[in-house]
């Protein structure tokens, strides 16, 4: 009985917030808005989703590494310098960089962005279930940057470690 009357109560609470909203916007016409919303384009909708749908990424670990590996590569206490991104690069993702080619580090990060999308999909889900624990995990990303600095460092190593 007392679950009713809580319901009741909210229910009332939702009411009143609801008058007071239309109340207050008397120059908006409830039925000017129903109106607007069916004639919204649903094509133009239609047609981004379709753009969004052929150039999304298919594979759940692709697409939580385009969205991470941004956010990774520039935190600057774990990537120092160019040469350490792309020892990442090369150690845990197998991608081979012209390091002669001397890129700002916003380029080497859209390279590796780019490169992850024809990466084997296979491959990808322990690093990305790795990662994603040590990124999530405010502890475990201090004990990677806090590994960079022992002599004998592998990125490898480190992430199946931390990503337990």
């Amino acid at each position: 009985m007392k679950a009713n009357k809580n319901k009741l109560i909210q229910i009332a609470n939702f009411l009143e917030e609801l008058a007071w909203l239309i109340e207050s916007n008397k120059s908006i016409s409830l039925g000017e808005v129903s109106e607007t919303i069916r004639n919204i384009d649903l094509n133009v909708n239609f047609s981004n989703a379709k753009v969004a749908q052929k150039y999304s990424q298919k594979n759940p670990n692709k697409q939580f590494l385009i969205g991470a590996l941004p956010k990774l590569l520039q935190d600057k206490g774990l990537f120092k310098g160019n040469g350490e991104m792309l020892d990442f690069a090369e150690d845990v993702l197998r991608l081979k960089a012209s390091r002669a080619a001397k890129r700002s580090r916003i380029e080497y990060i859209g390279w590796i962005v780019c490169e992850v999308s024809n990466l084997n999909d296979e491959e990808l889900e322990h690093l990305v279930n790795a990662l994603s624990k040590i990124i999530n995990d405010d502890k475990k990303l201090k004990k990677m940057k806090d590994a960079k600095k022992l002599p004998n460092f592998s990125w490898n190593k480190t992430i199946q470690e931390l990503g337990e």
